[in-house]
């Protein structure tokens, strides 16, 4: 189950839970997964609800994808700014040429080369990504950024690299602006 509460009163009751014992809840998983950043390995086994209560960023990107290597840098950035308990950004490739082993080897060096601090899964398949593209069976844009609300509701979708106002690229104050609206209840 999952319960609504302030950002000011998520710590205490985090710790009264860890100071009572308790490790989860209703779901048999904790509130706030581990995070580990890199390389991932396959989407297999990946759980989007195992993020409620924070606000996600779910990118979907490929190496291959000019315009995504100007967006990681300010999502690295956006991980640095925002406290983990707040904000959870995963990145998702579709690289789908080649063999897993060999994906996962272009991967791992690719996040090791731009210095990705957030968790980064392989959909080769596509599984996950034709459920943000629901008028097609892949993912036809990339990069795709889908914001997702604390209480696991898509919030907005940017299709390419998100622009201000005034039309200029501006991942990290686009998205840290949602986010930052999002944390603040708006």
């Amino acid at each position: 189950m999952f319960v609504s509460m302030t950002p000011r009163l998520r710590p205490i009751v985090l710790l009264a839970v860890m100071l009572l014992g308790a490790t989860s809840c209703g779901s048999g998983k904790a509130d706030l997964p581990a995070e580990s950043a890199g390389y991932q390995g396959s989407i297999d086994g990946f759980d989007l609800n195992a993020y409620k209560g924070r606000v996600v960023i779910l990118n979907f990107w490929a190496t291959w994808c000019t315009p995504c290597r100007v967006e990681i840098p300010d999502l690295i950035k956006l991980r640095k700014n925002f406290a983990d308990k707040d904000l959870a950004i995963i990145g998702i490739s579709v690289d789908a040429r080649g063999e897993v082993d060999k994906l996962d080897a272009l991967l791992q060096q690719f996040v090791s080369r731009y210095g990705i601090n957030y968790p980064v899964y392989l959909d080769a398949q596509q599984k996950l990504a034709a459920g943000y593209d629901p008028d097609s069976e892949y993912m036809r844009f990339v990069p795709t950024t889908v914001v997702i609300d604390q209480q696991g509701k898509i919030f907005d979708t940017h299709f390419g690299v998100p622009r201000n106002a005034k039309g200029k690229v501006d991942p990290y104050g686009v998205l840290g602006g949602q986010v930052q609206n999002l944390l603040d209840g708006a």
